[in-house]
């Protein structure tokens, strides 16, 4: 584990694609978020590597009488993702090309930890229509870059669009992230969006860590547990009222209450969703299976697969410290928080910050599992 240092500069990043940016680390709309529980410190000898179990937000939704039918397993997930997909492919082509930044900012990153790029190999799993994975291509022209997604539609959509932009050094090919076979094929991958899709995330991220060469970098971004309350509740009304109704009747639902409820336009501008475009309305609010990640979790499960973590970004970048000193200004709780194991240190982060958005760079150190 790298222990990040207490203080540091916050990297240079583009303002270009983020129009609707809101501060480092707030909730995925910018609203006053729901009161947090309050915490003590732990006594002495104390389990200090619990938390709160995280709530699953999924469309299994609630029937007539309010009954729910059991969570799914991750087969059955993948049916109803590929499905979702199949009809409302993401991302929609309004945001061709605004992973340009990631992706500058991505080699930034690189260069610093002295990894070369001349002839490596990246992924992107899962890739979805492609638009970051063309953004890739386009900035490592150098690199070749591999492709991941369960959706036919998706890979075949992303394959089109790399045709177009000319970006023979990349691709995109049909798979299941927990069916991958590549074992220390790529010395960089990308998750962004996905592991918090899966039913198994724990397992998800073994097999992004199982992807890597020793040496190699994971960029593994997901929805973050504790910022997302608002969002979780809109979903969750919009299952509720949207009892008994098909997809499309639920799609209009969103645009109605988009409209006529204040709050809702409050929440629902970072990252910006058009909800008019029915394919985004679907990724954002009717999911058919969505986890929000805590931090601690994340972190956890990057350090079991023999990862170390590097740093923390939000969606747009913008560095979120490690230490919690940084989120605090009473010298006696900076320095209470500075002594917990790192675990709870970022367990604590994730309570003072709530980022809706959780993006953790973390470089393999072990050979395969």
């Amino acid at each position: 584990m790298v222990e990040p240092a207490f203080t540091g500069a916050t990297p240079a990043r583009s303002t270009e694609e983020s129009p609707h940016r809101s501060p480092p680390g707030t909730s995925r709309g910018g609203l006053v978020r729901p009161a947090q529980a309050r915490t003590t410190a732990p006594a002495p000898g104390a389990d200090t590597t619990a938390c709160a179990e995280p709530a699953v937000t999924a469309e299994l939704a609630p029937h007539a009488d309010g009954r729910r039918d059991p969570a799914p397993t991750h087969d059955e997930v993948v049916a109803k993702v590929r499905d979702l997909y199949a009809r409302h492919p993401f991302p929609p082509p309004q945001r061709r090309h605004s992973y340009r930044a990631h992706a500058r900012y991505v080699r930034s990153v690189l260069e610093g930890l002295g990894v070369g790029t001349a002839g490596r190999r990246f992924g992107d799993i899962a890739c979805g229509t492609g638009l970051m994975l063309a953004d890739y291509a386009g900035e490592f022209p150098e690199v070749e870059l591999v492709g991941y997604d369960i959706s036919e539609t998706s890979v075949a959509r992303a394959n089109a669009t790399l045709a177009e932009e000319g970006r023979a050094n990349a691709r995109a090919v049909v798979a299941d992230l927990l069916h991958l076979t590549e074992r220390e094929s790529f010395d960089y991958v990308v998750s962004w969006g996905t592991v918090h899709h899966l039913a198994e995330p724990r397992q998800g991220v073994e097999v992004l860590a199982r992807a890597l060469a020793p040496g190699g970098v994971l960029r593994l971004g997901v929805y973050g547990h504790y910022g997302n309350w608002e969002r979780h509740l809109q979903q969750e009304a919009v299952r509720t009222l949207g009892i008994g109704m098909g997809i499309e009747e639920r799609i209009e639902l969103v645009r109605r209450w988009a409209v006529a409820d204040t709050r809702f336009a409050a929440v629902q501008t970072a990252p910006p969703v058009d909800v008019m475009d029915d394919d985004w309305v679907v990724d954002e609010f009717l999911h058919v299976w969505e986890r929000p990640i805590t931090l601690q979790e994340a972190v956890g499960w990057l350090e079991e697969a023999g990862l170390e973590i590097l740093h923390l970004t939000d969606y747009y970048d913008a560095e979120i410290s490690l230490d919690p000193g940084a989120h605090l200004t009473d010298p006696e709780l900076v320095a209470r928080a500075r002594g917990l194991p790192f675990a709870m240190r970022c367990h604590l982060v994730d309570l003072l910050v709530r980022p809706y958005w959780l993006s953790l760079f973390a470089r393999k150190t072990t050979g395969p599992g």
